[in-house]
């Protein structure tokens, strides 16, 4: 699995297109489902935020999934940064992508950030 972090509009995208030659027909553009179809998942946080909406946590679809998600492709924005959110079900939805961001990490073999377009090795086993 690699895992591709940064801030919203920081060059994600164009850094998997690029770097990993992967087409638009290789990505899943989540909003509230993922299709693990596809070799690249676009956007989780989308997906995560659609279901903290409705209180319901995201760790177990991505724990039952991990055999699906290992020769994936995952790109998630990062939100940790910033102001905590006074809505409670913003601040369950910023809790979730950090623990699903950590769950992530520890099961990928490469992370990468990318910040302002530049690629930032985390982890590259």
């Amino acid at each position: 699995m690699k895992l591709i972090i940064g801030g919203a509009y920081n060059g994600k995208l164009n850094y998997v297109k690029e770097t990993l030659r992967v087409v638009d027909e290789d990505i899943c553009y989540i909003q509230d489902t993922l299709d693990l179809s596809k070799s690249v998942l676009y956007g989780i946080h989308h997906f995560i935020y659609h279901n903290a909406l409705n209180g319901i946590s995201s760790l177990p679809f991505f724990e039952e999934h991990l055999d699906d998600l290992k020769t994936k492709v995952i790109v998630c924005d990062e939100i940790s940064s910033g102001i905590v959110p006074l809505k409670k079900e913003e601040r369950f939805y910023r809790e979730e992508v950090g623990r699903i961001l950590q769950f992530l990490s520890r099961e990928s073999n490469s992370i990468i950030r990318i910040f302002c377009g530049i690629e930032v090795v985390l982890k590259d086993e």
